[in-house]
C-alpha cells in the first residue's frame, strides 16, 4: 500500500478525532448556556446530549450497512455543518439539528478511522489507534478550557471546529478508501445480554457525566466557567487513565477493569453528592477512561470474532448514551441540588454489585 495515502489517512484522522473529541466535550458546557439563551428547562436543554448520540448511532449504523462505499469527506462535511449550526443557532431546534448532524458525522468517523487505520498500519495499527484516541481526549480537554478563556461563549468554539473540519475535509481528499479491510464472512455470534447490559449502563454514565456534569456542577453552586474548568480536569483524568491502561492493561483481567471503573464511579459520585463536587467530579474521569476498554474487550471475548460483533457493541453503548441523559434529567431535580450525583452513585453502585456477583461467569 502506498505510503502517502496511509500517512494522509492517519494525519487526517488525528485532526478529525481532535474535532469530535472537542465536540463531545463542549456539549456539556453548552447545555446550561442554551438553557439560559433560549429560556428552556434543563430537561429540554438536556435533549442536546441525547440528540448528539442519536446522530452518532445513526452514523455507526450507516457505516455498518454502507461503510465500504464511504470515504472520510462525507462525514467530515456533516461534522462541519453541524458545528456551524451549533455556532449560529437562532433557536433551540436549530441547535438540536446541528447536534444531530454533527453526531451522524461523529459516528461515521469513529467507525471509519479506527477500523481503517488499524488495517492500514498492520502491526503498528494498535499503537496508531492509541494515538487517535489520545487526540480525541486532547480535544475534549482543550474545548472546555478554551470555552472558559473566551468568556464562556459557545460561538467561537463551534466556529473553530467548523473551520478545522473544512481543513480536514480538504486535506483528506486523496485518502479515498485507503485502509478499507476486505469483507469478512459473517460466522454468526451469540448475543451476551449481561455484558451488553453493563455496556449500556457504563457508556450511559460516561455520556451523562460529560453532557450533564457541567449542569450538575452549576446546580451545586459553581459558576459556568468553573464547571467547564472541572470538565477539562475530568478529561485530563480520563486521558491519564487511558495512557496508564496502555501500559498495564495486559496485567489485569478485562472484566476486572470494568468492575473497578464502575466501583470507582460509584464512590466518586457518592463523594460528590455528600462531600464536594469540586473534589470528586474530576476523578470520575478515571472511570470514563476505563469504561470502554473494560466492556468492549469483555463483550468481544464473550460474543466472538464475527465482524458484526463490534457494531453491535458500539450500538448498544450508544443506546445507553442516548437514554441515560434523558433518565437523569427527568429525576435529578427531585433529589436536590446534587441529585445528578446521587443518581449516578445509585446506578453505578447497583452495576458494581451485579458485576461482582457475576464476575466468575464473566471471566469464563
Amino acid at each position: 500500500m502506498p505510503a502517502q495515502p496511509k500517512t494522509i489517512l492517519f494525519l487526517s484522522g488525528l485532526l478529525t478525532l481532535f474535532i469530535v473529541g472537542a465536540g463531545s466535550a463542549i456539549l456539556g458546557p453548552a447545555v446550561p448556556v442554551y438553557e439560559q439563551m433560549f429560556h428552556i428547562s434543563t430537561a429540554t436543554s438536556g435533549l442536546l446530549v441525547s440528540t448528539l448520540w442519536i446522530g452518532c448511532l445513526t452514523g455507526v449504523l450507516a457505516m455498518y450497512f454502507r461503510g465500504a462505499q464511504i470515504e472520510p469527506r462525507p462525514p467530515l462535511l456533516l461534522v462541519g455543518v453541524g458545528a456551524l449550526l451549533l455556532a449560529l443557532a437562532p433557536a433551540f431546534w436549530v441547535a438540536l439539528l446541528g447536534a444531530l448532524i454533527f453526531g451522524v458525522g461523529y459516528g461515521a468517523i469513529a467507525a471509519l478511522f479506527n477500523a481503517r487505520v488499524l488495517h492500514a498500519f498492520g502491526a503498528q495499527g494498535a499503537a496508531r489507534i492509541g494515538m487517535l484516541n489520545a487526540l480525541y481526549s486532547f480535544g475534549a480537554i482543550v474545548a472546555p478550557y478554551g470555552f472558559t478563556l473566551i468568556g464562556a461563549s459557545l460561538t467561537p468554539v463551534f466556529l473553530t471546529m467548523a473551520v478545522l473540519s473544512a481543513i480536514a475535509w480538504a486535506f483528506s481528499g486523496s485518502v479515498g478508501l485507503t485502509g478499507l479491510p476486505q469483507h469478512a464472512t459473517g460466522r454468526g455470534f451469540k448475543l451476551h445480554l449481561p455484558i451488553l447490559g453493563l455496556a449500556l449502563v457504563s457508556i450511559g454514565i460516561e455520556a451523562s457525566l460529560v453532557g450533564l456534569g457541567p449542569t450538575a456542577l452549576i446546580r451545586a453552586g459553581l459558576t459556568a466557567p468553573r464547571a467547564a474548568e472541572l470538565l477539562s480536569l475530568f478529561f485530563v483524568a480520563a486521558l491519564a487513565a487511558r495512557i496508564v491502561l496502555v501500559l498495564v492493561a495486559h496485567r489485569f483481567a478485562d472484566f476486572g477493569i470494568l468492575v473497578f471503573a464502575m466501583g470507582w464511579a460509584a464512590l466518586c459520585a457518592l463523594g460528590a453528592a455528600m462531600i464536594s463536587p469540586v473534589l470528586f467530579f474530576p476523578p470520575l474521569g478515571i472511570s470514563a477512561g476505563l469504561f470502554f476498554q473494560g466492556e468492549y474487550v469483555t463483550a468481544t471475548r464473550k460474543m466472538g470474532a464475527d465482524p458484526r460483533v463490534s457494531p453491535v457493541i458500539l450500538a448498544v453503548g450508544l443506546v445507553g448514551a442516548i437514554v441515560s441523559p434523558l433518565f437523569y434529567t427527568q429525576f435529578m431535580d427531585a433529589l436536590g441540588s446534587r441529585g445528578f450525583f446521587w443518581l449516578v452513585a445509585g446506578m453505578a453502585g447497583l452495576a458494581t454489585l451485579y458485576s461482582a456477583v457475576s464476575y466468575r461467569a464473566m471471566m469464563r
